[in-house]
Parts: structure tokens; sequence; C-alpha cells
């Protein structure tokens, strides 16, 4: 029954499909990216940096995650300027692994809805093509009808893949900025720590 329904969009509805699958895929990958990661709001991370600030390191084992990673790299990096060189590139590493996917969640936000007005267009066109060659008012009718549902079902297909992208696209986006914002307040809550222990130079 499904694929009778997107035979019904024609040639375009192919790609609109290959495009689906691509985004689904992406979505599912994301979900347990970040579901491993965990949350920035969590409860943990606050005391992490509250701890920080008053001069407390925790042990880099009670940690996991890019935040664990980050800390570690401090630890071993030896004054500001060297600390703030890691803090760049761990910050660069880590937005290029948290946007994965990204681009082609743009790729289908855009294309979808532009595939399924071609799919409209061609399906119009075929559709009053056959009406032209028909003198039968009942076949014209019932051709109508065929092309019609050819049209709606490519237009739907195209809408309903750009909003799952975006939808895709936004959330992943929105963990992205909140993660690298916990790492930057972890950094900054770092290197007070360093200058309540060590003074302005540790």
């Amino acid at each position: 029954m499904l694929l009778q329904q997107l035979s019904l969009g024609g040639p375009v509805m192919l790609p609109l499909l290959i495009l689906s699958i691509a985004v689904v895929t992406i979505g599912v990958e994301r979900f347990s990216f970040w579901r491993k990661i965990g949350r920035a709001s969590s409860p943990r991370w606050r005391r992490l940096e509250e701890e920080l600030a008053v001069g407390q390191i925790p042990p880099a084992s009670s940690l996991d995650g890019p935040v664990a990673g980050l800390l570690t790299r401090l630890a071993t990096a030896e004054g500001e300027a060297n600390r703030q060189l890691v803090l760049q590139l761990t910050l660069q590493k880590e937005r290029q692994r948290m946007a994965r996917g990204e681009r082609l969640l743009e790729a289908a936000a855009a294309l979808g809805p532009l595939l399924g007005l071609l799919g409209t267009v061609t399906g119009l066109m075929r559709t009053f093509a056959s009406l032209g060659q028909q003198g039968d008012t009942a076949s014209s009718a019932s051709l109508a009808a065929a092309g019609i549902a050819e049209v709606l079902v490519a237009t739907a297909m195209g809408i309903l893949l750009a909003l799952l992208a975006i939808v895709v696209l936004r959330v992943n986006a929105a963990y992205r900025s909140s993660q690298l914002a916990l790492l930057e307040r972890v950094a900054l809550a770092f290197e007070l720590n360093q200058s309540r222990r060590f003074g302005p130079h540790g």
C-alpha cells in the first residue's frame, strides 16, 4: 500500500525517498549521540562549575564526555596562553563533531520543497497532456484525478521532508550550542581555579 502511494508521486519520489532515509538516519544517529553525552543543563555540570570556582578539582574519573576531555587537557597545559589554545582547539574539534550531518540536513530542507514542486509541475504536465488526448469525458475525469493525486503526493512528501530535516537540524544546533557554552564555562571556571590556587601566572 505504501509503495503504491509513493508511486503516485512519479519519478521525483525516488530522490525524495533517498533524502528522507538519509534524514531519518541522521536523526537517529544524533539522538543516540546526544543521549550518550547528556544535557548541558544537568545539575552535575553546575556542581562542577561551583567546585572549580571555589578551588576544587574533581577527579577525571568522575566525569565523562567532552567536559572530561577538556579538563584533562587543561590540567596538563602549562600557562594561561596554552590553556587558551587548548580551549580553542577543543571547541573547534567538538563543534565539528557535534555538527555532523547538519549540511545534509540543510540540503534536504532546501531541496525537499523544490523536489515537491518539481513533482507538482511534472504531474500537471502529464495530466494535461493525457487530457488532451482523451475525448471521453469519463476517461478524462479519471486521468485528471490520477494526476491530481500524483501532484498532492509529491508536494506533501517534499514538505514533510523539509519539516523533518528542519526539526532535526534545529534540535541538533540547540544541543550543540548549549554543549559548547558549557565547555567555555568550565574552561573559565578552571582558569579561575588556577588563579586562586597559584596566582595570576599559575
